[in-house]
């Protein structure tokens, strides 16, 4: 099930640099993404309404993109504007076309319907904290076609107590502990967490003072590298906010500084991640990595440490796709943990959002 009015990452803008076409499946839909020469991104269904052979195997021409097959070529809005060897087009001569923009370095597609897509509320505003933030450099990446529902991806993402077993040299530490007793609130407690639910959106927050060697591995090496020095042996004073917004967006700020100095200039990550649904089986997962601190050498490398650790993630989720098939995690014998809480009330926000869409779009078709 997917909720359909909604802005979904696409692809990213270097995607579509040089008059590349992406051919990706979103939504269980086809679609090719173009950037035509004066700069206007377009999306359309990836068929060409001749005989339905692939857009994105052709060209970019002008404001337009031309079919590879027989040389038909089709504007930004899937109206044909060119067939050699003809003058007069058929008004049939059209490809599905959908709503595109461009934000924080990501294509985004809207795939409902297309006199809601003036609202942008649903683009997190998490990545314009990146972009805006003096001294804050970033870089994205993403993976391809993942075996897996999008779903499991939100469940991974928004649950950190997996970190202890999956990631324990990066991010698994007694912090991530504090998840399976989250309690509801708006303020940040030290050694637990606190979280609140709205109609989109769950956030979370979890702070250590003074955490030592029990925590995360990662914290010490960005430590140690925001200092320029070996190592941080020292303890830190450890804050991370969470954001899940519906219906496939996690973001994670982490802020350390050294224990005892509240004052002091936080060393900071953010980490954005997107899970689009490609099929009923499978995702693309973009993300966007930011730090406050270092030059892009650290970057690069903490950039890739983050493309390790979901690696490792990857397994897992797609394991657990081949394991239950058609059907959905929750829909198999199972048992809940309390550490499942969170993601459990992500899967109500979007099983209610998704309703309200079915049922609006039942009635307008009564009326």
């Amino acid at each position: 099930m997917y909720l359909n009015n909604s802005w979904y990452v696409a692809a990213t803008s270097n995607e579509l640099a040089g008059g590349n076409i992406v051919a990706r499946t979103i939504l269980g839909q086809k679609i090719a993404l173009f950037r035509t020469e004066s700069g206007r991104y377009a999306a359309v269904r990836d068929a060409c309404i001749h005989r339905q052979a692939p857009l994105s195997l052709g060209h970019v021409v002008g404001e337009t993109v031309q079919c590879r097959y027989h040389g038909a070529r089709f504007g930004s809005d899937g109206r044909c504007t060119h067939v050699p060897g003809q003058d007069a087009i058929s008004p049939k001569a059209k490809v599905q076309s959908f709503p595109v923009l461009e934000r924080h370095g990501y294509i985004w597609i809207w795939m409902g319907d297309q006199e809601l897509s003036e609202d942008e509320s649903t683009i997190p505003k998490n990545l314009s904290l990146i972009d805006a933030q003096p001294g804050m450099r970033s870089c994205s990446g993403m993976f391809e076609s993942m075996r897996a529902n999008y779903r499991l991806l939100n469940d991974n993402l928004f649950d950190i107590t997996h970190a202890e077993f999956v990631h324990p040299e990066s991010f698994g530490g007694e912090e991530v502990r504090f998840y399976r007793n989250a309690r509801p609130g708006s303020e940040p407690i030290d050694r637990g967490l606190t979280y609140e639910v709205k109609e989109r959106s769950i956030h979370f927050r979890t702070h250590a003072d003074s955490l030592g060697d029990e925590g995360a591995p990662l914290w010490r090496i960005m430590m140690a590298q925001a200092r320029n020095i070996e190592s941080w042996t020292g303890p830190l004073d450890f804050t991370m906010e969470v954001s899940w917004q519906a219906p496939c967006y996690t973001s994670f700020h982490i802020y350390l500084r050294p224990a005892g100095q509240p004052d002091a200039q936080p060393v900071e990550f953010h980490d954005f991640h997107a899970a689009t649904p490609e099929t009923a089986h499978s995702s693309h997962y973009f993300y966007t990595v930011g730090i406050n601190y270092g030059d892009e050498g650290t970057l690069s490398h903490l950039a890739e440490e983050t493309r390790n650790v979901f690696k490792q993630d990857i397994v897992l989720l797609e394991a657990q796709q081949a394991t239950i098939g058609d059907l959905d995690v929750l829909s198999v014998p199972h048992a809940s943990f309390n550490g499942d809480r969170l993601q459990l009330e992500g899967r109500k926000i979007l099983d209610t959002l998704i309703n309200k869409e079915r049922q609006a779009k039942s009635i307008a078709q009564e009326i």
